[in-house]
């Protein structure tokens, strides 16, 4: 199993060419899902059923896990078990080909009060350059929406 395992860290890192947040993710979701499963139901994670994954995944939502970290572990077990099919460990994926999951509702962005805008602003002190010039970033991010990485 950690050898399976450990073979998809480098096919996600070499041929893939993942990025490294991607990698720990994937690896992490997939070590998760094995220890879950010999623990709960005794099984291998190549021996595993599409109701072990639904279950697995229904776990996780009990414990509260948001919609968007289940979503991804569901994307770690497709691209876990495609890989396992493509290098010839097994025929068939177990995970559910109609399984779908609630990403959870997106969020308005918190805004600032007119009064909090104000404040702001109000902050760089215009005594010397440096004041000028960060009153003048804040006023042109404000006005424009821009980030500071586009302004520099």
């Amino acid at each position: 199993m950690l050898d399976l395992i450990h073979a998809y860290e480098n096919y996600l890192t070499k041929v893939k060419q993942a990025s490294a947040n991607t990698v720990s993710s994937y690896i992490r979701d997939v070590r998760q899902f094995s220890v879950w499963l010999l623990e709960n139901r005794e099984v291998d994670v190549v021996d595993a059923t599409q109701l072990n994954i639904s279950d697995y995944l229904s776990a996780l939502e009990n414990e509260g896990r948001s919609g968007a970290t289940v979503s991804r572990s569901l994307a770690s077990l497709k691209n876990f078990y495609a890989y396992l099919i493509s290098a010839g460990f097994l025929e068939v994926s177990p995970v559910p080909s109609d399984i779908r999951v609630e990403r959870g509702t997106k969020r308005l962005p918190q805004i600032l009060s007119g009064k909090e805008v104000e404040l702001l602003l109000a902050q760089p002190l215009c005594m010397d350059a440096k004041g000028f010039r960060d009153k003048a970033m804040l006023e042109v991010m404000y006005a424009t929406g821009i980030r500071v990485s586009e302004l520099i």
